[in-house]
């Protein structure tokens, strides 16, 4: 298994292209996660119409989920901490009077009550700032993929050497897409 294997395993969405269709290179499908193509879109000259609610990309299962971990937006983290803080609070009101004797009951008890007033506290006001509501994840997708595009062409095109005019780096960039859908140079020249 190559590298790029492996690396589509670890990608938040997969491709599927409609039946019939090429199947693109695997560096394709990582630097266009999420990629919406407009009506009539078609990668290389023989490819065949696509039914317009064409679902293009399906969750990859755990790597889904992965990806949008280090991800979420801090409201969310920030309501998971106040939370366990309300939480842990609530369990030292449980269990200070079985674990605790005499009058440190009470100062188990009351530091409890205040780490669960203060943990409820945390996450009133935490909601009460996210108004906005989320975005889209497939656009948090693209914006990443999308990023990951651009330095990729850069890195490739500082290692051909110079610096590439716009119709250089179009053209470049026009023979890669050609190589990632396997499509013959002398098609992709016309």
């Amino acid at each position: 298994m190559s590298s790029l294997e492996r690396k589509l395993q670890d990608a938040p969405l997969r491709f599927t292209p409609p039946g019939g269709w090429r199947t693109p290179s695997p560096q394709w499908v990582l630097l266009h996660q999420g990629f919406d193509p407009p009506a009539h879109w078609q990668p290389y000259d023989s490819a065949p119409e696509f039914p317009e609610s064409w679902s293009w990309w399906e969750e990859n299962g755990t790597a889904w989920y992965t990806f949008f971990r280090h991800r979420a937006p801090a409201p969310t983290r920030a309501m998971g901490n106040w939370f366990s803080l309300a939480a842990l609070g609530l369990f030292s009101i449980i269990v200070s009077p079985f674990a605790l004797v005499g009058a440190w009951i009470f100062a188990g008890g009351a530091l409890g009550v205040i780490l669960m007033v203060v943990g409820i506290r945390g996450v009133v006001r935490t909601y009460r700032r996210n108004t906005a509501s989320p975005s889209n994840p497939y656009d948090i997708v693209r914006e990443w993929a999308d990023q990951r595009r651009e330095a990729f062409f850069d890195r490739e095109l500082s290692l051909l050497g110079e610096d590439a005019s716009d119709a250089e780096r179009d053209g470049f960039v026009a023979r890669t897409y050609s190589a990632w859908w396997a499509e013959n140079a002398a098609t992709a020249a016309s």
